[in-house]
């Protein structure tokens, strides 16, 4: 009998592609099972390895100080990069080691490369009525700020988060029916945050000066994008939704001119979700307009302002026992009075009974006049 040999399969990816090749077909490969949000991720982090590393660099040359090196220079600020926290850093090394993987690369790497320890997240912070009112009126001085500000009066009025409003198109405005209304589309961040979010007066307003912008950037279709591409300044692709870092730097400048540095988009979602809290809605209606699912989340999101978590105990304390003030004794007031009980004192009466005789009195002198 003829003995078959058995074909042995190779990895996905050869070792001796170039990164920039194997980031490709990596790409092509995970397309269609990636979410919009998640490829974007993978292209962004891509890129920025290409920043590092050469892009004609073979695969098979990596090990795992490559990836310490890469550590610390992305935990740097630099003229062609940002400084970057270790969760992100982990993300990008993470893309990097997924297409390691399918060139049968990763496993003697993983031995011994370390993960960034990343900070536990603390609950966010909330802005005073103070602080949120000094941000708007900041935000309104530079015609250049007007997306940004927009963007922030929509998320703080409605949930409507950045990476959900740059998704936006056209057809998911409903601002003619009652109440108007903004769909958020199946290209939100999870399935779970799909849902009709209902417009008040200052949210509308938002939205209808975001649609002024967005006709004077060509954006005219109901499949264009709310807040378009920019591929550099005055030249948009309205086919395309905005850049997920659409309002990073205008709110970073808007951070630094009213001193909240620390303010970022997503700090007026969770002022929302707070206020919404705060306003004694039902744990089930916030979740509805802001789409959580999970107790763990709502958790994150509830952490109420310390103001209004001192109003609520302050409501548990006993009534404070009142000091009579001197002038408040009985009788002290009204000199009549007492000079009637030391009258009636006199004549051996009762004090009520003599103020009675007394209001008699005045009622029959006021009928005979």
């Amino acid at each position: 009998m003829p003995v078959h040999k058995l074909k042995v399969q190779g990895p996905p990816l050869s070792p001796e592609l170039s990164l920039n090749r194997a980031c490709e077909i990596y790409l092509a490969r995970r397309r269609r099972h990636l979410k919009p949000r998640s490829l974007e991720a993978y292209e962004y982090h891509f890129r920025t390895l290409a920043s590092f590393f050469d892009p004609n660099r073979r695969l098979s040359s990596f090990h795992e100080g490559d990836l310490r090196d890469y550590q610390r220079w992305r935990s740097l600020p630099g003229a062609d990069h940002g400084k970057a926290g270790p969760s992100l850093i982990n993300h990008e090394l993470g893309a990097l080691a997924q297409v390691l993987k399918l060139a049968g690369l990763w496993i003697p790497i993983s031995n011994y490369y370390e993960r960034l320890p990343e900070i536990n997240r603390a609950h966010p912070k909330v802005l005073t009525a103070e602080e949120e009112d000094r941000f708007f009126r900041f935000a309104a001085s530079r015609p250049r700020w007007r997306t940004a500000y927009n963007s922030a009066r929509l998320t703080a009025n409605s949930t409507i988060s950045g990476c959900e409003l740059r998704t936006l198109r056209l057809e998911n405005l409903r601002l003619n029916q009652v109440p108007p209304t903004v769909n958020v589309s199946e290209a939100a961040k999870n399935k779970h945050r799909i849902r009709a979010v209902p417009l008040n007066e200052t949210a509308l307003a938002a939205i209808r000066d975001l649609l002024v912008l967005a006709r004077e950037r060509g954006s005219i279709e109901p499949t264009h994008y709310l807040i378009a591409y920019r591929m550099k300044n005055g030249v948009y692709v309205p086919e395309r939704p905005a850049s997920p870092y659409f309002i990073r730097t205008a709110f970073r400048a808007i951070g630094s001119a009213c001193g909240l540095r620390w303010v970022t988009p997503t700090s007026f979602r969770h002022q929302a979700i707070t206020k919404l809290l705060e306003s004694g809605a039902p744990d089930e209606t916030v979740r509805a307009i802001a789409g959580h699912v999970s107790q763990r989340a709502m958790s994150y999101y509830s952490h109420i302002r310390i103001e209004a978590k001192k109003v609520a105990l302050d409501r548990l304390e006993p009534l404070p026992k009142r000091l009579k003030p001197a002038s408040s004794r009985r009788g002290a007031a009204f000199p009549l009075l007492k000079q009637l009980r030391t009258t009636a004192n006199q004549l051996g009466i009762a004090a009520d009974a003599a103020l009675e005789l007394v209001l008699t009195y005045e009622r029959s002198k006021i009928s005979t006049d």
